[in-house]
């Protein structure tokens, strides 16, 4: 697009925010003073929050920005040469992970302490660069601009995950993570080649017009070795591996970091790819994404029948969320309105699974060495001793589970199913209806043990304790979660028509 060189920064001005964000945070820690921090009588250090504040206003500053140039954006448009999409759906789903860090950093304020995690500016600028890496995903238009969005996105979380240097899982978990990651992002690397071989191009809407009526062995290859890279990151079965050991393993904070806004990232890159540099060949991915849906659905729900760990049980969840998911892929098209469904559902999922990892975080002590420090006997009569944090995981419980009252999960599974029966999938969507009932089944046993159980029952029972102290951005995040899961399932045309309007002209036959 042929715009001035300050229009086409102002457009992109949300990540350029976010960068700057994240560099003065390193100055703040290089050149503030060594002052001693307050000690609150729960001895957690209160007084260097104001680095998780000033990340907080940099995330809602960039927010603004993105906010302010959707209505400059235009389906299909691009900046610097065509690097970079400013359409629309870049524009949304940069709000969209924006908002999800912003709420994963209010997770963490207050609890970074007892988890081991002294340099606060540290881990919080490289929460910002690896949101800056995910806006950069989202948004290129390049394959190659794609791969190295991913790396800057990917080694900042490899030392988010392991930032808790006292506990030893955290450690464990960023190694796991780091050699998958970097194994999956090979296979990236390499399909990423061997199209540019056919195509002689990386950009994607250019490789949609070269590979059209082109059935090359080596075309199907390089679809096949993307798509793996790709899913990894969605955490899709067989490439769900690393994500319960990780999700377990990382700090609370970021797990729920890893859950909601790096799957949003990896769900909007791959429906990019899919949708636009593979759209003429849909008949040699429909098989495998079909495929790899039922694959993550049933494995995700059955295995996460077997958890007592909550955090290991939502990480199983978010598999099987991610097979939902995958279904709307598979209908695209203005007509079926598979895009709207994922956008909606993106969000709802977003504000489910934040609220849920924030009541963990108000139960259980992040400070404690034992993998089972998440157990679900920490929720035995959780109902008598904090009622508010009973109630609201009962709502995120049935909302993930798409039971009323959680009416947002409830109808974001039914966009989705109804987006693919319009696409003539009825088989599928029977299987996911039927994995829906399965998971009732786990996330109903989160309710039983707080509403049902006493504190002094089960096998990992342990005396009565008090909970953790609820600080200010806790509770800020679940307000906002509980209130977006209401609001949206009472009023869903709210995200859903704006949803709707995003992705129009984005793809589709």
């Amino acid at each position: 697009m042929n715009t001035s060189l300050g229009l086409q920064m102002f457009l992109v001005s949300p990540l350029i925010v976010v960068v700057l964000g994240a560099l003065l945070l390193l100055l703040w820690e290089a050149f503030s003073s060594r002052a001693k921090a307050t000690v609150s009588q729960t001895g957690e250090c209160v007084g260097q929050d104001c680095a998780g504040w000033m990340t907080v206003g940099i995330l809602v500053v960039a927010a603004f920005f993105g906010a302010a140039t959707g209505g400059l954006a235009g389906p299909g448009q691009t900046a610097f040469s065509g690097f970079v999409y400013v359409d629309p759906f870049s524009t949304f789903m940069g709000v969209v992970l924006l908002f999800g860090s912003m709420l994963a950093v209010l997770l963490g304020m207050g609890k970074l302490s007892a988890q081991g995690i002294e340099a606060k500016s540290e881990f919080y600028a490289l929460v910002l660069f690896a949101t800056a890496g995910a806006l950069m995903f989202v948004a290129a238009a390049e394959l190659v601009t794609l791969f190295v969005s991913l790396e800057i996105m990917s080694l900042a979380l490899y030392a988010l995950c392991g930032s808790a240097l006292r506990l030893r899982r955290s450690a464990e978990s960023a190694l796991k993570y780091f050699l998958l990651g970097s194994f999956s992002s090979a296979f990236l690397l390499y399909g990423i080649a061997l199209l540019y071989g056919v195509t002689g191009t990386t950009f994607i809407s250019a490789v949609s017009r070269e590979i059209a009526g082109n059935a090359s062995p080596i075309l199907m290859l390089s679809l096949g070795l993307m798509l793996v890279g790709l899913v990894f990151k969605i955490g899709a079965v067989p490439f769900h591996f690393w994500a319960p050991d990780v999700y377990q393993g990382a700090p609370t904070s970021v797990t729920a970091y890893m859950a909601c806004v790096i799957k949003a990232a990896a769900v909007a890159v791959t429906l990019r790819v899919l949708w636009v540099a593979f759209e003429d060949v849909q008949q040699f991915w429909i098989g495998a994404v079909w495929t790899l849906a039922v694959l993550t659905m049933c494995g995700g729900n059955l295995i996460a029948l077997r958890q007592r760990s909550v955090k290991r049980m939502l990480a199983y969840s978010s598999i099987a969320h991610a097979g939902y998911m995958m279904i709307a892929f598979l209908a695209p098209g203005d007509t079926n309105g598979g895009g709207a469904a994922i956008l909606y559902y993106l969000i709802g999922y977003t504000l489910m699974t934040m609220g849920a990892f924030a009541v963990i975080l108000g139960v259980t002590s992040e400070g404690e060495s034992e993998r089972d420090h998440d157990h679900i006997s920490k929720f035995y009569g959780l109902s008598e001793r904090a009622p508010l944090l009973a109630a609201l995981m009962a709502l995120f419980m049935l909302s993930l589970a798409g039971i009323p009252p959680g009416l947002a999960g409830l109808l974001g599974k039914f966009y989705i199913f109804g987006a693919a029966i319009r696409a003539d999938y009825v088989g599928l969507v029977i299987i996911a209806v039927l994995n829906s009932a399965v998971s009732c089944y786990y996330y109903l046993r989160v309710i039983v043990a707080m509403y049902f159980m006493k504190s002094e029952a089960g096998d990992k029972a342990e005396p009565v304790e008090a909970l953790p102290a609820l600080t200010p951005a806790l509770l800020s995040v679940l307000g906002v979660c509980s209130l977006g899961v209401v609001l949206f399932g009472l009023f869903p045309g709210l995200l859903h028509d704006s949803a709707a309007a995003v992705m129009l002209g984005f793809a589709g036959p």
